[in-house]
């Protein structure tokens, strides 16, 4: 295991721990607005509130959650399995084929998110409003979330990137969970269930391919955590493979198959 670099990498989760607060006390704010205006015609702004609220105050708990761990992590806690910095050129190469497969996982989500945003306006469209003023404000509010779906949609990979850049070379592999040059991904936690660990081998070099599904709107969404390994470094990373596997007691799928 390499030493720890002098800087501890930032804490991403405290962050969205942080903005995940906020929206539930907005949530809150809309719905306390609904109740005073108590007029039947503003009902939606209490639904709208409820829902913003209640999902943003689960987030808060789980954010929270990560950011314990991934302080365990940085601090070389014993669930720890290991610590790699890697060169400047291999980092380069690793974040650029990561940006790669997030825009075309993007893509296909928008897709799913667009039809159910299409389906959901229509009905509340056709069956929901008497006053078509209220029908117009809700319309509105609908494509402008869905706006701003699509925005981060196309925004995230490469916002994720150029974090990525800045960030330090590090990665921080733990049996539940690991920090990737900025990313920080769980496979055990609430909603989460691991399928299955890989060793592969790309033109980057080899990468450890965590195979989990996170329960989503839509039902449980296949997602994969790529771990690449610098050079020197692949007899360690079948051990963490196979520890990482074993504690979750699924199968490893080496690098020969």
């Amino acid at each position: 295991m390499n030493k720890m670099a002098k800087l501890s990498p930032r804490n991403n989760a405290r962050t969205w721990t942080l903005v995940s607060v906020i929206l539930t006390i907005a949530g809150a704010a809309m719905i306390l607005a609904g109740i005073w205006l108590d007029d039947f015609n503003w009902y939606w702004l209490i639904m709208v509130g409820l829902l913003l609220g209640l999902t943003f105050l689960i987030m808060s708990v789980i954010f929270a959650a990560q950011a314990r761990r991934l302080d365990r992590l940085f601090r070389h806690d014993r669930e720890l399995l290991a610590h790699w910095i890697f060169p400047i050129q291999e980092k380069q190469a690793a974040i650029d084929k990561e940006m790669s497969q997030r825009q075309s996982g993007n893509r296909a989500i928008l897709l799913i998110v667009i039809v159910f945003f299409v389906v959901i306006g229509g009905l509340f469209l056709l069956f929901g409003f008497d006053d078509i003023d209220e029908a117009w404000l809700f319309l509105a509010i609908m494509l402008g979330v869905l706006g701003i779906v699509a925005l981060a949609a196309f925004l995230a990979p490469w916002l994720a990137h150029r974090r990525h850049k800045k960030s330090q070379p590090d990665v921080y592999v733990g049996l539940y969970s690991a920090w990737v040059m900025g990313e920080y991904v769980q496979w055990k936690a609430p909603l989460t269930r691991l399928n299955r660990v890989l060793l592969r081998k790309n033109k980057q070099g080899l990468v450890i391919d965590i195979d989990f599904a996170l329960f989503q709107r839509y039902g449980y969404q296949q997602h994969h955590c790529r771990i690449p390994v610098p050079e020197g470094h692949e007899n360690e990373a079948s051990q963490v493979a196979e520890a990482i596997a074993a504690a979750g007691h699924v199968p490893l799928v080496p690098l020969d198959q």
